[in-house]
């Protein structure tokens, strides 16, 4: 979170932080939400950009924080309504970053419609992939589009959740369909759909081009990890846990398991046979170990593998 948060401020120039890590009780958690309140509504004075960063903010529903009060829980969601129903301006904005955050609640919710308003939580990745699925698809609504099976997806996985970026890219999408079309396709958003400004790259993305066994797709996904440190380390151990989930989920060893990842990985399992995954599992397992001991060539040999395991037997 902190790196994303890096990458949305830039240089630092004009930043406003409040940090609540140390608000453990009512009192101090409504105090920073009037100074969160107080910095939203305080344009910028001799930066040309202001940007406000809440951080640490432990009392959001479904956070860490404990018997958050009803007081607080109500403030939030006014706080909420206000981010929501007054548009910053373009040379402002707001970031909260939280240990977690229930993509379900109203607040969330909420937040979701507020367009420059970026909200950074450690939710599992799919949680944030749904929510951010979601509003694309109401985004694109808006203007008259559908997306074609997959492609909100895909669109999200190349955009990022942050809400102004969706709806700059649905809107440049819009564009490029012009009035003859008003389906999203996949290949509308390989064509014209850039990442967003608060992007960075999704590890599923990754893997679920690897469940669909799209080569393309899952090289493209994995171009935006290359330059990252470790990378090798992490994409091939994010893929052979994804296999081993996939190995399991065709045991029908699922329970648990929230419902839209389950509809994804019934699509996945029906596209590999239980001895494939294994074998793929596998060679990501000594992959993934001959990155830890430091080997050079694992960023060529992680996409060499990434074309072997996705490619179907008649294809080999």
């Amino acid at each position: 979170m902190a790196a994303t948060a890096a990458k949305i401020i830039g240089g630092g120039a004009g930043l406003e932080t409040i940090d609540s890590s140390g608000s453990a009780n009512a009192a101090a958690q409504l105090s920073d939400i009037r100074e969160a309140d107080a910095a939203f509504s305080t344009p910028p004075f001799l930066e040309p950009v202001k940007t406000t960063w809440w951080k640490n903010v432990g009392f959001l529903p479904g956070g860490a924080a404990k018997d958050v009060s009803e007081e607080v829980r109500a403030a939030l969601l006014r706080f909420a309504s206000k981010l929501a129903s007054q548009p910053l301006p373009e040379n402002q904005r707001f970031i909260i970053s939280a240990p977690r955050m229930l993509a379900s609640s109203a607040f969330a919710k909420k937040l979701a419609r507020a367009a420059e308003t970026v909200v950074l939580a450690a939710d599992r990745p799919w949680q944030a992939q749904r929510s951010a699925v979601a509003r694309a698809v109401e985004l694109a609504s808006g203007l008259g589009l559908l997306f074609a099976p997959g492609a909100a997806e895909r669109f999200v996985a190349v955009v990022g959740c942050d809400t102004r970026s969706l709806s700059g890219e649905i809107a440049k999408m819009r564009d490029y369909l012009g009035e003859g079309s008003n389906t999203v396709t996949a290949a509308d958003v390989d064509a014209v759909t850039s990442p967003g400004r608060a992007s960075e790259p999704e590890i599923w993305g990754v893997t679920d081009a690897v469940g669909d066994r799209d080569i393309a797709a899952a090289l493209k996904a994995f171009r935006r990890f290359e330059t990252q440190s470790g990378a090798a380390v992490s994409v091939s151990a994010a893929v052979e846990r994804f296999l081993r989930s996939l190995i399991a989920f065709k045991k029908g060893e699922a329970s648990g398991v929230n419902p839209f990842v389950l509809r994804k990985y019934d699509r996945f399992a029906a596209k590999w046979a239980p001895a494939e995954l294994r074998a793929a599992r596998r060679r990501f397992m000594n992959l993934r170990e001959r990155a830890v001991s430091g080997a050079s060539d694992c960023i060529a040999l992680l996409a060499l593998e990434l074309v072997r395991a996705l490619r179907r037997r008649a294809e080999r």
